[in-house]
């Protein structure tokens, strides 16, 4: 039984180990402090005695492999994810140990190593790739804790960051749209008026269809997304409630797609676009298509598709729309979300505060001296 007893001017935890044994650790300013440490102690015994050493000493490719994985309730394709950065560059380090022989200092060495290693393409990993190997390998480790495959997890003794967007971003100019646009073969042009006019996320535009256009009211129904299998056309979710909203559809945007679909029509299941085949134009071929435009007009490496999104903000911003009326059109999840990604586009709030601020401290001075004048 767990308990505490006075030392001298401090006290000491004592409790039963598996084996039936006392022990005891002493220093402990307070009772509770002593009792607490003891409970725990008496519970992490309790526990090892319950648990399988077959369970001690899993690696963490078995763990990963038959626990971590089936029970991770993500898109396919965040998995798929996980498991390509969970290959190429956790599993070569730590899957052929047990998970209980992890100590703090060897995720140090292996952050360490990241740091110093080229990637595959021939680039060092970055800061912020790394950060996001760590949270990965930390979920992992949290899983195992969780689950009692470790009874402690030293990733608790890790500092590890929230991943940022490492690079601002710079959007396009129109001249570099309607170049873009003329780069495409007339078949594809639209795909990049898409992206401008409305903001749609690449999958948004690949998966847009006839009938999710309104033109007696100037909407755009956006509920769904192509897929990236090519097993399915429509993924079966958007990522979050906000994803699925209702925007506005502009009128020179109608007048693109019209004269789009007069000249080459539908693709399958009424899509707006399609391949040369007439079949559905995926977003890895789509992607390549704008990457091998985009390079001449000096886009650079992982500027892609997305780069159409980001310039459409940034003319809502010079339009004075206000960061919540940006959120919903664009389907973000939270306000926080827009800020951290294009709050640098927005003008310099404070310098415009201040200035409006002398603006009004001048006018009340000025009406103060009148009414003096007047009395």
């Amino acid at each position: 039984m767990a308990y505490a007893r006075q030392r001298g001017k401090t006290f000491s935890a004592r409790w039963t180990t598996r084996d039936g044994r006392p022990a005891e650790k002493g220093g402990f300013t307070t009772r509770k402090m002593a009792l607490n440490f003891a409970q725990e102690q008496e519970a992490l015994e309790r526990k090892e005695k319950n648990t399988r050493p077959s369970d001690l000493n899993m690696t963490m490719n078995v763990y990963v492999e038959k626990h971590w994985g089936p029970s991770l309730d993500v898109a396919k394709q965040t998995k798929l994810d996980y498991q390509l950065q969970y290959n190429c560059h956790i599993a070569p380090y730590f899957g052929q140990r047990p998970m209980t022989s992890i100590k703090p200092e060897d995720i140090l060495r292996w952050r360490v190593q990241l740091k110093e290693k080229p990637a595959t393409t021939g680039y060092q990993l970055s800061p912020n790739t790394v950060e996001k190997l760590t949270n990965l390998l930390g979920a992992i480790l949290k899983d195992a804790h969780a689950n009692d495959r470790i009874h402690n997890n030293p990733m608790q003794k890790i500092k590890r960051k929230k991943p940022k967007h490492e690079k601002r971003i710079v959007p396009l100019s129109f001249e570099t749209i309607q170049k873009l646009a003329a780069g495409f073969a007339p078949r594809w042009q639209i795909v990049v008026w898409l992206g401008f006019y409305t903001g749609l996320r690449p999958s948004e535009i690949l998966g847009l269809t006839w009938d999710r256009l309104d033109f007696d009211n100037s909407t755009i129904t956006v509920d769904r997304q192509l897929s990236r299998f090519s097993n399915q056309v429509f993924e079966k979710h958007l990522k979050t409630a906000k994803t699925y909203r209702t925007i506005p559809f502009p009128v020179g945007l109608q007048d693109l797609i019209n004269d789009h679909v007069n000249r080459f029509g539908l693709g399958p299941h009424g899509l707006l676009l399609q391949n040369r085949s007439g079949k559905i134009w995926r977003y890895k071929d789509a992607s390549a298509m704008f990457r091998e435009v985009a390079r001449p007009l000096g886009l650079d490496k992982g500027e892609g598709l997305h780069q159409l999104r980001h310039t459409f903000v940034s003319v809502l911003i010079q339009l004075n729309l206000n960061a919540k009326q940006i959120q919903e059109w664009l389907g973000h999840e939270s306000i926080l979300e827009t800020m951290d990604r294009y709050g640098h586009l927005f003008p310099n709030s404070l310098n415009q505060a201040s200035q409006l601020l002398d603006s009004h401290v001048i006018v009340e001075l000025n009406n103060r001296t009148d009414n003096r004048m007047l009395a």
